[in-house]
């Protein structure tokens, strides 16, 4: 089963949002980056819904520790402000999407569904690159050609 971290500081939205996806999903609750950092040295996390204004941690901040220790984990950040500003520095920051308060329940359902299945999928082609470099080793052949060159270059960029 996968699961959802939930980081937000206002109750209500925890509690919104658990409703939302406890019955799919295991979900975990934390009111602050700190609480959210502890959940992830413990659990293996999935996806990360994650509010943009905390009271320790901005979650822009938060984020960007997220993406620097687990790259592969998708986080869709979370806030009330509809300005702009917060929504292009989080996608810059490497958030998978954002989503405004109030939210449509089915909205952000199939956003987290497809961040899940986004994450899967690039899990699956590293599995498969790796496969693929110690079955073929391209790196260990030699030659001089520029067409031959051409070719070993045209094979990584497919592999």
């Amino acid at each position: 089963m996968k699961h959802i971290l939930i980081v937000d500081d206002e109750l209500g939205s925890r509690e919104s949002l658990k409703a939302i996806f406890s019955r799919d999903f295991k979900t975990s609750l934390a009111a602050s980056a700190a609480a959210a950092s502890k959940v992830m040295l413990e659990e293996k996390v999935d996806l990360i819904l994650l509010d943009v204004i905390m009271p320790d941690k901005d979650g822009l901040a938060f984020l960007k520790e997220v993406q620097n220790i687990h790259p592969d984990v998708p986080v869709i950040m979370v806030s009330a402000s509809t300005s702009v500003r917060p929504v292009v520095e989080a996608i810059r920051a490497g958030a998978y999407d954002y989503v405004t308060k109030p939210f449509d329940v089915n909205d952000v359902r199939r956003m987290a569904e497809r961040a899940l299945e986004s994450s899967t999928l690039r899990r699956r082609v590293e599995i498969l690159e790796n496969e693929v470099s110690r079955e073929y080793p391209v790196h260990e052949i030699v030659g001089e050609a520029p067409a031959f060159r051409k070719a070993i270059d045209e094979v990584r960029r497919a592999a």
